[in-house]
């Protein structure tokens, strides 16, 4: 018989921290778009959840990567990115090309969530060429 399978202390907390992003970002959305039509409220638990992920998985990226490196930092946020790092090491050490890129999309799409959120809960008069390309 083969080893027992079994899911290590790293890679079980990263899934739960991902799963837990998951069901926050869609409670909140669809708290938000309590009284709006079922199109709204999916946008805004996508929205929501694509908000949480830039901001709490890829910010603490960024953070880490520019003071010292993921390789040698310790923590729940640290161990998600080592365990990515284990397919791609650019991810565990200082890459200029994954840092700028981590930071434009922690930034630029995080706060376009955050736009999109508001546009849709305050009914502003844009947010459908926002969101649907209208």
């Amino acid at each position: 018989m083969g080893p027992a399978w079994g899911l290590e202390a790293a890679p079980g907390g990263s899934l739960l921290l991902c799963a837990a992003l998951l069901a926050a970002g869609c409670a909140l959305g669809l708290r938000l778009g309590r009284g709006r039509g079922a199109a709204d409220r999916g946008a805004l638990a996508w929205l929501c959840y694509d908000a949480l992920v830039h901001f709490v998985l890829e910010g603490p990226f960024v953070y880490l990567s520019l003071v010292g490196n993921i390789a040698n930092s310790d923590g729940l946020i640290a161990s998600l990115w080592k365990e990515y790092g284990k397919a791609d090491a650019r991810w565990l050490h200082f890459d200029p090309t994954i840092v700028s890129v981590e930071i434009l999309t922690a930034v630029l799409d995080g706060f376009l969530a955050l736009s999109l959120i508001y546009a849709i809960v305050k009914e502003k008069h844009y947010r459908d060429k926002l969101t649907w390309g209208k």
